[in-house]
């Protein structure tokens, strides 16, 4: 993932704040649908991602924030497991359905979790580092102390085809965009900077092919 600069505000972390006592667990190994039973398997990831949601309430309310009503999609394909977009001022939380039949239980413990704490923290703080001080402090929230920004499901097994990376440069290293990123530095849809330098990205003679 390039290193993008993003507008940031001060804002205060999270970092004594406790989990509620009664807060809702993901469901165990024996509630889990089969491989094959898709249906069952979105009702899972939609109701842990309400779970979430709700225990994250009190926390919204002391940073005087309002939780949106996220619309929850199962459209996400390639190697990212999920991923929170703002369309409008709306909140869409989309899930990779074929890493969550795989790995499903892994998937409604972490990756739920984890798309579900991005949105609390843009609730809560506005556009801060996507896994910064803020986002880690929700997920300890949430019960995870040590989480990770990526997940580490072996995409091979799933069959899942990775995007291509094309060599980019900033006035300071090397950079590495997907093909989706690529596509829309090349069109004129994005600018991508560099976070260290802070210049624009540009392709080099390889990526022009």
């Amino acid at each position: 993932m390039p290193n993008e600069r993003r507008n940031k505000r001060q804002t205060q972390p999270l970092h004594h704040t406790q989990r509620p006592a009664a807060a809702q667990q993901p469901p165990s190994s024996e509630a889990l649908p089969t491989v094959d039973d898709d249906p069952a398997l979105r009702r899972l990831i939609h109701r842990r991602t309400m779970e979430l949601l709700a225990e994250a309430e009190p926390l919204c309310r002391r940073h005087r924030a309002r939780l949106p009503a996220p619309e929850i999609r199962f459209d996400l394909r390639g190697q990212a497991a999920g991923q929170v977009q703002w369309q409008r001022r709306k909140a869409v939380l989309r899930y990779n359905l074929e890493i969550a039949r795989r790995h499903t239980a892994d998937f409604l413990a972490t990756t739920v979790t984890h798309e579900v704490a991005h949105l609390v923290t843009t609730a809560c703080h506005g556009r801060v580092r996507p896994h910064g001080a803020e986002w880690r402090a929700v997920m300890a929230y949430f019960g995870i102390d040590q989480p990770s920004r990526c997940h580490d499901y072996t995409l091979e097994e799933a069959g899942i085809k990775r995007q291509r990376r094309w060599p980019y440069r900033c006035d300071c290293r090397d950079h590495a965009l997907s093909t989706t990123r690529h596509n829309r530095a090349r069109t004129g849809s994005a600018i991508y900077h560099c976070r260290y330098c802070g210049s624009a990205l540009r392709p080099t003679e390889s990526a022009d092919d």
